[in-house]
């Protein structure tokens, strides 16, 4: 099966390849739809009608619960069967600290610096990551800033009032192609759980 890609930005987009690429060796995909910021809002009805595989990740951001976001972003109508439409906790990035342990090996830093995942709700025992600042601002100062490799250190964290850190993107990148151990984010984040389940049971 060929299969759309849909994601903010290029660490997004690559959240989804590993994500294919582990889960589902059955999926090719197609097309990486550019979508930026509020696009992705304003073009989810069309991609829900496209009548064909498309994968879009979003991130929470304000909205209070993902199908608050869901019901918002397809203006009331029924999600089809050929959009994959997941939501990570807060930002994609949550998934990727979800891996402590990797995480803070790969950056150089102590484990201790990324929070312990807490319970969200209590009758289905599903935990979160919750940061005290946005998750990718949390990481560029407060771990990214500490991190005993320069490179990345210099690469991640922001300057002159940016909001990204130089090459922040790029820097990204390997650790989730090479490093992120999906598994091991999985039990500390109950929202990249479920997208891997989701995604596994997919048109099938």
């Amino acid at each position: 099966m060929e299969i759309d890609i849909v994601g903010e930005d290029q660490v997004t987009q690559e959240i989804i390849e590993r994500l294919v690429k582990d889960y589902r060796r059955d999926i090719t995909i197609k097309n990486r739809l550019p979508s930026r910021g509020s696009q992705i809002k304003n073009n989810a009805p069309k991609y829900n009608n496209l009548g064909s595989p498309i994968f879009l990740l979003t991130d929470l951001d304000h909205y209070h619960c993902p199908p608050s976001l869901i019901k918002d972003f397809l203006d009331n109508a029924p999600l089809k069967a050929e959009m994959l439409l997941r939501v990570a906790w807060e930002e994609a990035e949550t998934w990727l600290m979800a891996d402590r342990k990797g995480f803070s090996h790969w950056l150089g830093t102590s484990v201790d610096l990324i929070p312990e995942p807490e319970v969200i709700d209590r009758k289905t025992g599903a935990v979160e990551i919750i940061f005290p600042l946005k998750p990718s601002l949390y990481m560029m100062l407060n771990i990214a800033s500490k991190s005993h490799n320069n490179n990345l250190k210099l690469s991640l964290t922001p300057i002159s009032g940016a909001k990204k850190g130089p090459a922040y993107n790029s820097a990204i990148l390997p650790f989730i192609k090479n490093v992120w151990n999906i598994e091991e984010a999985a039990k500390n984040s109950n929202s990249l759980a479920r997208t891997i389940a989701r995604l596994q049971a997919f048109q099938q």
